[in-house]
């Protein structure tokens, strides 16, 4: 069907160039149709945009807990293979690379909207996190854990986009490292 192959192509172009760069001249082409036939099916580049960003937002949030309901149940393993599977999926697909990308660099007119939606994404695995660390032992809440992990989460996105596989792996280590024992010390010292 068109709409998908206009949202396979637009999520291509965007991932690779940003809102910016993105065209919807080279979308159109892609598809094998006019550019004025993309509107047949969304109002605006903007809207294909959004409407991206929403779908892949989903996709990310089914990954997320399919990955916390399915794997591992030892939490060390788990925990630290998400956190190569998230690398992994950055590395190799374009629905995570465009979700990240947008995520930490919103178009500036959309920025509002785009950081609302991140938020409750955010505050989804939160919750996802918390609930899975609540049925553990661990020398911290459940909660303060899972606001830790995102924060390490989210400096390993900064790496993806910004630095280079051995900056990814040092930032990955020294701060698994960290959490770990963080989280597992049977008692926490002032």
């Amino acid at each position: 069907m068109t709409i998908h192959k206009i949202k396979a192509a637009a999520l291509k172009n965007f991932a690779e160039n940003g809102y910016d760069g993105g065209s919807l001249a080279q979308i159109a082409e892609e598809v094998g149709i006019k550019k004025q036939s993309i509107y047949t099916y969304f109002k605006s580049k903007d809207m294909l945009f959004q409407t991206l960003y929403q779908d892949v937002l989903e996709q990310e949030l089914a990954f997320m807990r399919d990955f916390m309901a399915t794997h591992d149940d030892i939490l060390q393993h788990k925990l630290f293979a998400l956190l190569r599977a998230w690398e992994q999926r950055f590395q190799e697909q374009v629905a995570t690379k465009f979700f990240i990308r947008t995520s930490f660099f919103a178009p500036q007119h959309l920025e509002a909207g785009t950081a609302e939606q991140v938020n409750v994404y955010l505050d989804t695995l939160e919750q996802l996190f918390s609930v899975y660390f609540a049925e553990h032992q661990l020398a911290v809440c459940s909660e303060d854990a899972a606001i830790a992990y995102l924060a390490l989460l989210d400096s390993l996105c900064v790496e993806m986009l910004y630095g280079n596989n051995e900056r990814f792996e040092r930032r990955l280590q020294a701060g698994w490292l960290v959490f770990w024992n963080g989280i597992s010390q049977q008692e926490v010292s002032s």
